[in-house]
């Protein structure tokens, strides 16, 4: 069964780890999509992938959402390629790195702050106030931001990561509330231990066994999994369900 059949969705972050997954579980459900890359060959090679075996139309769109102005047009250029916007699933994140993660708070400088939240805050912002309205004419729409465990319930690592993501969960909530009159939902996905590339690829072979443990299932997340996740969101079988932020963690946070 397609959840998704005749949707029309803008996806960023699309070519690797959890956005490629959640693209390629979008496309399989039916949808139509826009996927965002900051790198052209990467982004156009994934969508020729994507389309070769299904019937949606799959485009490519190179784009930073970590630049103001190159930001506030993703929205409008997907509307224009899809010929509208039903979903916008924000997967773009700063990239992980290791002086941030493991840095205290007192060292961090003001800028590793301004950074993050410039790519996972104000890039969502971006996207969210580019296809807004789009979704407030048509008085539907759906809206998935990214935020993670550590922002619940906190963390001793890696300070910039967990307060952007803070914001998004917060960010999902303002929109849910504002827009829901004009039938606009919102969510925010809180990942926990996932095996990406990004993230798993960057730890000791300790820290990854280790946190393999975290969670009552004893082990890392597929992206697949969380891709799943956004499927059933974006999909009408949620149609009473928003503002909420959706914990995937293997049990290791529960609400």
């Amino acid at each position: 069964m397609e959840l998704l059949r005749g949707k029309k969705a803008l996806i960023t972050g699309a070519t690797r780890g959890i956005g490629r997954a959640v693209s390629i579980s979008f496309a399989e459900n039916g949808a139509d999509l826009c996927l965002v890359s900051r790198k052209e060959e990467e982004v156009q090679a994934f969508a020729r992938e994507i389309s070769s075996n299904l019937t949606t139309k799959i485009f490519g769109l190179r784009a930073d959402v970590s630049d103001q102005i190159d930001g506030s047009k993703i929205g409008a250029k997907a509307i224009d390629l899809l010929g509208g916007i039903d979903v916008l699933v924000c997967v773009a994140g700063y990239r992980f790195e290791s002086k941030i993660w493991n840095s205290s708070l007192q060292d961090l400088s003001e800028d590793d702050f301004v950074n993050v939240f410039n790519t996972d805050v104000l890039g969502s912002l971006r996207l969210v106030k580019g296809v807004l309205p789009q979704m407030v004419r048509q008085k539907s729409g759906v809206i998935i931001l990214f935020s993670s465990t550590p922002a619940i319930s906190g963390f001793n690592k890696g300070a910039p990561y967990t307060l952007a993501k803070a914001a998004n969960r917060s960010l999902a909530k303002e929109i849910a509330y504002e827009y829901g009159e004009f039938n606009v939902r919102a969510y925010a996905i809180a990942p926990g231990n996932v095996k990406t590339d990004a993230t798993f690829d960057n730890l000791s072979n300790e820290d990854q066994i280790a946190l393999a443990q975290e969670s009552p299932m004893k082990r890392w997340g597929d992206p697949k999994e969380i891709a799943k996740v956004c499927v059933v969101l974006a999909s009408d079988n949620m149609s009473y369900v928003t503002g909420q932020t959706i914990v995937a963690d293997g049990g290791t946070v529960m609400l």
